[in-house]
């Protein structure tokens, strides 16, 4: 650890001998690390000119209010900067590590990994995103629903009716299909915007066929960003033009800045076939567990996976309310 000498001498003789000895006997670990930058912010605080800001704090209630999270951290700085200088760092590198260890400390057995990630790597910025994900996505769970049918929503799944594909045995026919169709321009020109919130993330179910086009309606519907694409293998085969069919996929597409609680999850989900074109309860799982969100949404839905879910389409199941009426 290379120490700032200059500053070292500025603080009291107790702590800077302390510190000098932790530098000289072993690297220390990032949790080691903050508790030691963590005595030099109290110290500071003793010692603070009148008139100097006090809103430097990592107690856990202050995490779970929004805290240092919820502020920019250039914001929280001013006694961090000190610090940071000491040990040749950044102050935001020294609020980060803090808000880690702070938060593993209220609550263990949510973010007690995160500490023991970066004691392992070494590294903090990778354990201060996830805290600052799981801190944002308890946030988005508890704030107040859009309402219902409305929106706007920021996690949207989506099965569009695509028109018949080239191996039908009656493309033209419109009504081979158990259900309307739609035709690409119409999808296109459907006004989703409006009821999508401007940091969404939308789950865009597509056949291999149709692959080209749904990306034509994904920018029409303003979500330009780069994707990511999940595949479903299905326990049985299907039909197919040139290969029979047994995966589906579903486009991840993303506009605006969303939260996304990754841990595990992966471009392959594994499930059973339900009924015609039916979707997995375990995508409906996924998505709930990557997406945080307060209230879903599914456009042209047959299934409803629970009363978080507000269904759309002529075939969505009714809901307790709509059967009242």
């Amino acid at each position: 650890m290379k120490l700032n000498r200059d500053l070292l001498r500025k603080l009291p003789l107790a702590l800077r001998i302390e510190i000098e000895e932790n530098a000289q006997r072993k690297p220390l670990t990032q949790s080691e690390l903050a508790a030691q930058q963590k005595r030099i912010l109290d110290e500071l605080r003793k010692h603070k000119a009148p008139g100097a800001r006090t809103d430097l704090t990592f107690e856990p209630t202050a995490l779970q209010r929004g805290g240092l999270l919820e502020k920019p951290i250039s914001e929280v700085a001013r006694a961090t900067e000190i610090v940071g200088k000491l040990y040749n760092e950044s102050h935001k590198q020294v609020e980060k590590r803090l808000a880690v260890v702070a938060a593993a400390e209220a609550e263990p057995e949510k973010y007690g990994k995160l500490v023991e990630a970066m004691d392992k790597t070494g590294r903090v910025n990778g354990p201060f995103r996830r805290l600052r994900n799981a801190v944002q996505a308890e946030r988005l769970r508890a704030e107040p629903p859009p309402l219902p049918g409305n929106g706007p929503y920021r996690v949207i799944t989506c099965d569009v009716p695509w028109p018949s594909e080239p191996d039908d045995e009656e493309p033209a026919h419109r009504g081979y299909w158990p259900y309307p169709t739609m035709s690409i321009d119409d999808l296109c020109a459907m006004d989703i915007a409006s009821i999508t919130h401007e940091d969404a993330v939308l789950w865009f179910w597509t056949t291999n066929f149709h692959m080209r086009h749904a990306f034509t309606i994904l920018d029409a519907w303003g979500f330009h960003a780069t994707p990511t694409i999940l595949t479903w293998a299905k326990d049985r085969m299907g039909t197919g033009h040139y290969l029979r069919g047994q995966t589906e996929h579903c486009i991840l597409a993303v506009r605006g800045k969303p939260t996304i609680t990754l841990t595990n999850q992966t471009t392959l989900l594994h499930a059973p076939v339900r009924g015609h074109s039916e979707k997995p309860v375990e995508f409906y799982d996924l998505v709930e567990s990557l997406c945080p969100a307060s209230r879903y949404a599914e456009l042209f839905s047959r299934y409803r996976h629970s009363d978080r879910w507000d269904v759309h389409g002529d075939q969505a199941p009714l809901v307790a309310m709509e059967v009242a009426q």
